[in-house]
C-alpha cells in the first residue's frame, strides 16, 4: 500500500524530484522490481537523487538489467543513485558500465563491489579511459566521479577522481587524453583517424589537459602523503607506549 500511494504521487508529477529515499523502507524484491518498472516507463520523472534498500537485488538479471535500461535512457536525469545490497556479478557490472557510455548525468553510484573480478574492473576501466584511441577517450565517461563503497582499483580511483574534480568536462577529457596518449610512446598515428574539427579542438585544449592531469596528480600525491604521514605519527604514537 505505501509502494502503491508513492508511485501514484509520483505518476502526477510532470517534473523530476530533487531526491527519493527509500532508505528507511526495506521493501521485498519485487517491490524494488516494481519501482524500477515504474521508472522505465516515465523516466522523465526520475529523482536526481535515489535511495534505496533491498535484500538480494543483485542476484536477479531481471532487475539488473531494469536499471541499466534505465540508466541508457536519454531522459534520465538520475545524478546519484545508491541500491543498499545490491552487489552485480560481473556480467551484471558488464551491463551496468556499458549502460553509462553514452550517460552524462550519473555522478554517483553506491553499489557493493565485492563480488567483482578482473573482467568487471577491465570493463569499468573501459569506460572511464577507453585507451585505444585519441576518440574512444574523447568519448569516455567522464561524469561517474563515485563508484561503489570501497574502490580497490588504484586506476579507475584516479579516473573518478579526475571526473569529480572538472565540472568543464571539456578538461576531463584532455587531461586523460595527454595522460594516455602523450605520455609514453607517442606516435603521429594516434591523429589519423581523427577529423579536422576534433583535432583542431584537441591541439587547442592540450595545453589545458596537461595542467588539468599536473594538478589532479599532485593533489593525490598530497592525499597520499597525508595518509603516510599519519601512519608515521601512529608509529610515533606506539613507542611512547
Amino acid at each position: 500500500p505505501l509502494l502503491r500511494r508513492i508511485m501514484t504521487g509520483l505518476a502526477n508529477r510532470s517534473s523530476p524530484l530533487e531526491n527519493l529515499s527509500m532508505s528507511h523502507c526495506e521493501f521485498e524484491d519485487h517491490c524494488v522490481e516494481g519501482i524500477f518498472s515504474f521508472f522505465k516507463d516515465k523516466p522523465e520523472i526520475l529523482p536526481r537523487k535515489l535511495t534505496l534498500v533491498s535484500h538480494g537485488i543483485g542476484h536477479d538479471d531481471d532487475r539488473c538489467s531494469i536499471m541499466t535500461r534505465l540508466l541508457m535512457c536519454q531522459a534520465c536525469s538520475l545524478e546519484d543513485l545508491t541500491i543498499s545490497e545490491l552487489a552485480p556479478s560481473d556480467d551484471e557490472m558488464v551491463d551496468i558500465a556499458t549502460a553509462l557510455e553514452r550517460n552524462t548525468t550519473l555522478k554517483r553510484l553506491m553499489i557493493d563491489l565485492t563480488n567483482l573480478k578482473m573482467r568487471a574492473y577491465d570493463r569499468i576501466r573501459l569506460l572511464l579511459c577507453d585507451t585505444k584511441n585519441i576518440i574512444a577517450t574523447y568519448n569516455s565517461n567522464h561524469t561517474l566521479g563515485v563508484l561503489g563503497y570501497e574502490m580497490r582499483d588504484s586506476k579507475i580511483s584516479s579516473y573518478l577522481k579526475l571526473n569529480k574534480k572538472y565540472s568543464d568536462k571539456r578538461l576531463v577529457a584532455a587531461a586523460k587524453i595527454i595522460n594516455v596518449h602523450f605520455a609514453h610512446n607517442f606516435h603521429l598515428e594516434n591523429f589519423d583517424t581523427m577529423k579536422s574539427q576534433l583535432l583542431a579542438q584537441l591541439v587547442s585544449f592540450v595545453n589545458l589537459g596537461f595542467r588539468a592531469w599536473e594538478e589532479a596528480v599532485d593533489e593525490e600525491s598530497k592525499e597520499n602523503g597525508d595518509e603516510d604521514e599519519g601512519d608515521e605519527d601512529e608509529g610515533d604514537e606506539d613507542e611512547g607506549d
